[in-house]
Parts: structure tokens; sequence; C-alpha cells
């Protein structure tokens, strides 16, 4: 448990204090050493004093403390969600609810989007959907813009599975992204792959090749091979069904070698093997 000498301590040592400095006229060099190895508990009077002389207060340090303690909260959720570990979501989020009893909003935001990719894996997508409509309400009402566009993929993954086209929160989620100040490669890549799944779906081939040719680039620029092969697969399935059979035959050369690096040789072999049936 972190103590107020733990935060005294450490907040000391961000602004460059020594000990000798900071309790200069308000008690021993040894009274605040002793103070912060959580030995020694000082009146309140003496505590505000060397809080005031960091510009602090304690109500600064619970919120600090908050703080830090819902960052981790979320970086945990943000691995286990990259790794697509919902058990460790489930485990991260039953933990957070134990040890808090006020949440903040975005921590509310937090929970609600993670809850319902749980239940979408659970394949109770009326869970699934109205916990990410929750998720999105708070998520726009206070300004989390790095959150909104998954939460807009993750909405438009569990709309398909009523019946609903997709096509039109993944495009919001796109154009979401490109606002954001801080670039996030694997979320765009992400969003631009669900648009040319669900293109191929529709037919609308030439949409295919235009979102391919763009998550190539970017894929190129960023000297990865996330969902390479996939979104080359898909790309050279459109020109197939165009027709475009020389473009189609200079493509799969080319191309063959990331499909042989990426040990994926059975997608070309499909392609070879193409019919509507089976492809």
């Amino acid at each position: 448990m972190t103590t107020i000498g733990d935060r005294i301590r450490r907040e000391r040592k961000r602004q460059g204090y020594s000990q000798k400095r900071l309790c200069r006229d308000i008690c021993s060099q040894a009274t605040l050493s002793r103070l912060e190895s959580n030995k020694l508990n000082l009146s309140f009077l003496t505590v505000n004093q060397i809080l005031g002389r960091l510009n602090l207060s304690v109500n600064d340090l619970l919120a600090q403390e908050e703080w830090i303690k819902e960052n981790i909260f979320f970086n945990r959720l943000d691995e286990a969600r990259d790794s697509r570990d919902y058990m460790k979501m489930e485990r991260i989020i039953a933990g957070f609810n134990h040890m808090t009893e006020e949440q903040s909003a975005k921590v509310k935001m937090y929970m609600k989007w993670h809850q319902g990719l749980i239940a979408f894996i659970k394949k109770d997508y009326d869970t699934a959907s109205a916990l990410l409509n929750h998720a999105i309400y708070i998520a726009e009402k206070f300004k989390y813009r790095d959150c909104i566009p998954h939460l807009y993929m993750a909405k438009g993954n569990t709309v398909f599975h009523f019946g609903e086209r997709p096509l039109k929160y993944y495009a919001y989620a796109e154009e979401l992204c490109h606002t954001l100040e801080v670039t996030n490669f694997k979320l765009e890549m992400k969003i631009l792959y669900n648009l040319i799944v669900f293109y191929n779906r529709e037919a609308q081939y030439h949409k295919v090749i235009l979102k391919s040719k763009k998550a190539i680039k970017l894929l190129s620029l960023n000297e990865s091979m996330y969902l390479m092969c996939e979104i080359y697969y898909l790309r050279m399935k459109a020109l197939i069904a165009l027709d475009e059979t020389d473009e189609y035959e200079v493509l799969k050369t080319s191309a063959r070698i990331i499909f042989e690096h990426a040990n994926r040789l059975d997608l070309l072999d499909k392609l070879e093997n193409y019919s509507p049936v089976n492809i």
C-alpha cells in the first residue's frame, strides 16, 4: 500500500528537492527521512507544511495516486485487448472493481467498452451492443477521442450479427482515425482490413482495390507485415472478379515472396483454384 511518506518522497525527487532543503524551518532532516521511510507519523500541520513547499495538498497527492492507478488499469486493458485475451480482461476488470469504489468517467467508459468486447466474444450480442452504446455515449460526451474509433469499429462488428451493414461504422471509425493527434497505425490497419473484407462481401471490388492499395502503402511506410498477406489476397481476388487478368498476374508474381516469407502460400493456391464458390 502506498503511504503519504512514499508519495512525499516520490514528489520531492520529481521536483528536485533534497531532504535538507525541503524540511528547512519545518522539521529536522532525520524526521523527514523517517517520514519518507514510513517509520514516523507526523502531525497533520507538519505534513501540510511539507506539502505546501511542494505546492501540493493532501488532496493533490490522493488525486495523483488515483490517476496513476487508473492509467495502469487502462494500459493493462489495452494490452489484453491487443492480444485478444478476454479472460485477462475479465480478471483486470474484476480486480479494479474490488479496489475502487468511486470511478471516473473514463474508467466507466473503459469498463463498458471491454465488458462489451467480452460479451461479443461470448456471442451475447444484445449485451455487447448495449455496453458499447453506453461506452460510445461516455466517450463522445467527455471527448475521449483516442477511444472513439476503436468503439465504432467494435460497434460495426456487433451490428453485423443483427443483419445490419457495418460499413458506416467502419467508415466513420476511419474518418475519426485521421483526426487523432497521434496516429495509431495498428488501429487504422484493423479498420481498413474490416472495410476491405466487407466491401468484398458485397462485391464492391473497385472499393476493395482502392482500400487495399491504401492499406499496403500504409504497411510499407511502417515496415510492417501486419495483415499483409490477407490484404494482398483480397486485392487479387477483386482483380479476378473484375477480369483484370494482366494486373492480377503481375501482382501475384511480385507479391509471391511476401506469401512465402509469411508461410501463407495456401492463399495463393486458393486463388489459383479460383471459383466463385471456394474463394
